[in-house]
């Protein structure tokens, strides 16, 4: 480009720590990442503005499209100073499509959000290849997403991840409330740690207790440094779950994640019944009970800030729970029977939990 007098300008997007020559080719090595992982409802646009979905092929009679968006949080300060970004895309997918399986979708399709101070491309691969991953593993597609600079607003070597995704469900196998009734039984199903919530607690803590990341997992483990056992990977529960779902043995689901066990378990019972959980049988495990200790963090607010090792929690007719955990049995799927649905009287709480360790939350 030229000025008035002839003389060359040299300001360009690229001066400015924008470089789209750079995000292009690391897009085009992404789609040779995706591209064995396509659904056959997938529409091929090469070079389009969008994606697109042949809702036609789907053999569902009367379906209804559920859509999902979340991110990692602070669990990615965590991956970033423990240079260790692998399971990441399992966390943000994980996010979602767990959520769409709350209400009894199946995923279709994922779409991810890069932002960053400058683009990394060993960083950028790592992630999208285990995002990529991630929705194999849940049955769906990586459609498509974007990928920022954005110098300015993030710190060198800063960036920032988020999800969104589809799903679709038969309406009479739609999950919510209205479909929980008295006397059904809860199930629990273990979580992979502490999944994707409660970081910003985590390093709270471990920064006020001066405990490094690279120091030995203070609890057993598999994993020796505590970095590793914080960063395993957000289960997905999609593939044991969703059969269930489609014969019709789920009443309604909550997916454990920010606001912890209360919370989430709280969105699934009708306002006329409570939940009862007894923890008198479920071996809470160790990680959850060192920080417990570690932080002193009373009872209540570790049921409101994490999983405690339950990462979903089912509601279950009691007509239809013997076919459910024969299922699990037979899938080798670990599950626990946490508790039951009662009648709510006035003095009833929406939830009501018994013997979490030796504390008592009634």
């Amino acid at each position: 480009t030229l000025n008035n007098t002839g003389s060359q300008i040299i300001t360009t997007y690229k001066s400015a720590g924008v470089d789209t020559e750079k995000t292009s080719l690391l897009v085009k090595k992404l789609e040779s990442i995706t591209k064995n992982n396509k659904r056959k409802e997938i529409i091929e646009n090469p070079g389009g503005f969008a994606s697109i979905f042949d809702l036609g092929k789907l053999k569902y009679k009367d379906p209804i499209l559920l859509s999902s968006t979340d991110g990692v949080g602070t669990k990615l300060k965590i991956a970033v100073d423990a240079k260790n970004l692998k399971f990441l895309g399992f966390d943000l997918v994980a996010m979602c499509v767990n959520d769409i399986l709350a209400n009894g979708g199946e995923p279709l399709f994922f779409l991810d959000y890069i932002s960053s101070s400058n683009i990394n491309k060993k960083d950028f691969l790592e992630l999208m290849k285990s995002i990529n991953l991630a929705c194999k593993k849940s049955g769906c597609s990586l459609v498509g997403g974007e990928t920022a600079e954005m110098p300015g607003i993030y710190k060198k070597n800063e960036f920032d991840l988020a999800g969104f995704s589809v799903g679709v469900v038969e309406r009479r196998n739609l999950l919510k409330k209205e479909n929980v009734k008295k006397d059904s039984i809860l199930l629990g199903l273990n979580s992979n740690g502490f999944h994707s919530n409660g970081f910003s607690l985590i390093r709270k803590i471990l920064k006020k207790k001066k405990i490094s990341l690279n120091s030995n997992t203070p609890y057993r483990s598999n994993n020796k440094k505590i970095s590793d056992d914080l960063l395993k990977p957000t289960r997905i529960y999609v593939t044991e779950i969703l059969p269930l779902v489609k014969k019709g043995l789920v009443s309604a689901i909550a997916h454990i994640t920010g606001g912890g066990i209360f919370e989430n378990l709280e969105r699934i019972i009708p306002d006329n019944l409570y939940a009862e959980i007894n923890f008198k049988k479920y071996k809470i495990p160790e990680s959850f009970l060192w920080l417990k200790s570690c932080g002193k963090i009373s009872s209540e607010e570790m049921l409101k800030t994490f999983n405690c090792g339950l990462g979903l929690i089912i509601i279950v007719e009691k007509k239809k729970i013997e076919d459910v955990t024969k299922y699990f049995k037979k899938n080798k799927t670990k599950f626990q029977i946490l508790g039951k649905v009662l009648r709510k009287t006035n003095e009833s709480k929406k939830i009501e939990i018994k013997n979490f360790g030796k504390w008592n939350l009634t």
